[in-house]
């Protein structure tokens, strides 16, 4: 009986090994997706943190030394803000 299984389960992992090389080899089952969104903000859309538009940013060397490890020759994080229109 485990000789029998153990055939049967040999058949059912080369077939599948043979429909997964068709795949491969005549690139079937491939779908490419691929989505353009041009001009989806417009000059009244508004990101604010009532939108949901948050940003935080967290420097630490995961222990109780409250000073900066940031290396000031590498440079800083600088946050700017703009606006459109008047």
């Amino acid at each position: 009986m485990g000789s029998m299984l153990t055939l049967a389960l040999l058949a059912v992992v080369i077939i599948y090994a043979l429909v997964k090389a068709d795949v491969l080899v005549n690139s079937k089952d491939v779908n490419v997706l691929s989505t353009i969104n041009d001009m989806i903000f417009t000059p009244d859309d508004e990101f604010t943190y009532e939108n949901g538009f948050n940003i935080a940013v967290g420097f630490t060397a995961y222990d109780s030394n409250p000073e900066p490890i940031l290396d000031p020759t590498i440079g800083e994080v600088v946050f700017n803000h703009y606006r459109w229109g008047p």
